[in-house]
């Protein structure tokens, strides 16, 4: 008998070690617990090929043995004879908590997927403040956006495609929810409204998201962030298996570039192995500062090297300065904001390679978009959240579907980024509810659709409707004598110069389903209750701020 359990302890150990090696292979520090779960099932697995194979083994030592009876030995070793028994037998623990969901082993024996689920996985890329018209694929042909260009031949490239807000927390809101920002609990009615925004708003917890309905039908579902208006503190863990985002909830919290994303979102690509999955991988890039840390150096140079790109040093430091001055400030940010799109689409171009690499592409669906546009100066305004325009509003929408599925090459209809959560869950085989928003058309040539967008500026509310032919803006809260609406004839005019609010003819029926809608959405935000306690401040940028602000590259010396 007791050649049977020496080769038992030997065996399982054996077969641990060996387990646990070949899990650890692809450890990621990004995502230690999901990385110590991977590791502990091969492990596990060993430990139970060791002990199922050390009968065999234990015969094998039982037959070289003399049969005589082994001398006494010394206590030392017993004592060391029980601590390696007990070692070989405390991997069972594992296998004892796989039932518990959240264990180590949960669901390592249950069915593997069907042969017969085509459920494609998901994978949302978004890019903050990326503007369509920087994308080679939208006509931009200054060659920044190789990547995305290739990416988008052999997608169905939306040629208008709109937000909800141009603002992150009520963009994301929306395409989450399938809901406007007034109705998913991310508006209030007051002039407190900005400050809210800034120090306090967060993701209901009463919404659903639509990936916790992809989880509910068996997805895993795993974010990769980075943006302090989308972390766990402002509501955005709820749903995923597996969520990370460096940045904290507080603003100017700005932690993470492009090719820490990537790499954090291969490494999960690596580590995961259940399908299908939803993935959201969200670059922050080319988001403001602009300081692509692959800026050429002579190009830098050019400008003052006190200079910033920041909405505050804009209006402190240049908007008072004369014209030359001002309109070289302009020139400065639309190069640097160029470099940081060329930065974030080569890494990018990076994780679309990771996928490929993985042997994922085929059976993924893969969408690249973004939260809301970038405003260069175009109507006086820098950054985004001033405007409701062409350059705040419209952004990139490629969608590649998985093979196999019949789609166009271009769709030029106007369409909402709110259907997004839609399509997502049509491709996965689940039931949208009853009201959820309209999902995105796959071919080219069907009708526009109305996109109402929403916004906060500083305590004056602002609305927006999108059709295929105009764009009306409305100012409802605006004390002045100027005009409450704005009209653009989309079909000749799409970058909006010319207001046509002076004739009163001009898309009369839509000013009034505007101020329908506003007034829906008012009421709507007013159902909602919410504290105005400020729970996320600014951060100071105190020296080890700036150090670290430095070391990433945000910031110059």
């Amino acid at each position: 008998m007791r050649p049977y359990l020496t080769a038992m302890k030997a065996g399982s150990l054996a077969g641990f070690s060996i387990g646990l090696g070949l899990g650890l292979r692809s450890w990621s520090s990004a995502w230690p617990m999901l990385s110590m779960t991977v590791a502990l099932k091969p492990a596990a697995l060993g430990w139970l090929a060791g002990v199922v194979a050390s009968p065999v083994l234990g015969w094998v030592v039982a037959k070289r043995r003399a049969v005589a009876s082994p001398p006494a030995r010394p206590r030392w070793r017993r004592v060391l004879r029980a601590c390696l028994g007990a070692a070989a037998l405390a991997p069972a623990l594992l296998w004892l908590t796989a039932p518990v969901p959240g264990s180590p082993l949960h669901g390592t024996l249950a069915k593997p997927r069907d042969a017969d689920d085509e459920r494609p996985n998901i994978i949302l890329i978004t890019i903050d403040a990326l503007r369509a018209d920087h994308v080679g694929a939208y006509g931009n042909e200054d060659g920044l956006t190789p990547n995305l260009d290739a990416f988008a031949r052999e997608a169905t490239r939306y040629d208008a495609a709109y937000v909800s807000s141009p603002w992150t927390l009520t963009s994301f809101g929306s395409i989450f929810t399938s809901l406007p920002p007034a109705e998913c609990g991310l508006k209030l009615t007051t002039s407190r409204m900005h400050e809210w925004y800034l120090y306090s708003a967060k993701l209901p917890g009463s919404v659903v998201l639509f990936h916790e309905r992809l989880r509910d039908a068996g997805y895993a579902t795993a974010a990769e962030l980075t943006n302090c208006f989308l972390t766990a503190e402002r509501g955005w863990r709820r749903g995923f298996d597996d969520f990370r985002n460096e940045d904290g909830p507080e603003l100017g919290a700005i932690l993470t570039r492009a090719d820490t994303v990537t790499e954090n979102a291969l490494s999960w690509l690596r580590l995961n192995r259940p399908q299908p999955f939803f993935l959201w991988v969200h670059y922050l890039d080319p988001h403001v500062p602009y300081n692509s840390p692959e800026t050429p150096a002579e190009l830098r140079a050019q400008y003052p090297s006190s200079w910033l790109t920041r909405r505050e040093y804009w209006y402190a430091g240049i908007v008072r300065r004369e014209e030359e001055t001002r309109a070289r400030y302009q020139e400065f940010c639309r190069v640097l904001y160029a470099e940081e799109v060329r930065f974030a689409d080569r890494w990018v171009g990076e994780l679309l390679s990771g996928i490929k690499a993985a042997g994922l592409w085929d059976s993924s669906l893969i969408v690249i978009t973004s939260d809301h546009g970038e405003e260069l100066f175009d109507h006086g305004h820098f950054e985004h959240g001033h405007s409701l325009y062409e350059e705040s509003l419209w952004v990139p929408l490629l969608v590649k579907w998985p093979k196999g599925h019949e789609s166009g090459e271009k769709v030029t209809q106007t369409v909402g980024l709110i259907g997004l959560g839609s399509t997502f869950l049509e491709a996965a085989g689940v039931p949208s509810e009853k009201d959820s928003a309209q999902g995105l058309p796959q071919r080219d040539g069907g009708p526009d659709m109305e996109i109402f967008s929403e916004a906060m500026f500083w305590g004056t509310e602002r609305t927006a409707l999108t059709t295929g032919d105009y764009k009306i803006i409305y100012h409802p809260y605006r004390r002045s004598d100027r005009q409450r609406f704005e009209v653009y004839d989309r079909r000749h005019d799409r970058w909006e110069r010319r207001d046509l609010a002076d004739d009163p003819e001009e898309a009369a029926g839509l000013r009034d389903r505007l101020t329908g809608l506003t007034a829906e959405a008012n009421t709507a935000a007013g159902r909602w209750k919410h504290s105005t306690k400020q729970e996320f401040k600014g951060i100071d940028l105190s020296d080890a701020t700036l150090e670290k602000l430095r070391t990433l590259g945000y910031i110059g010396d």
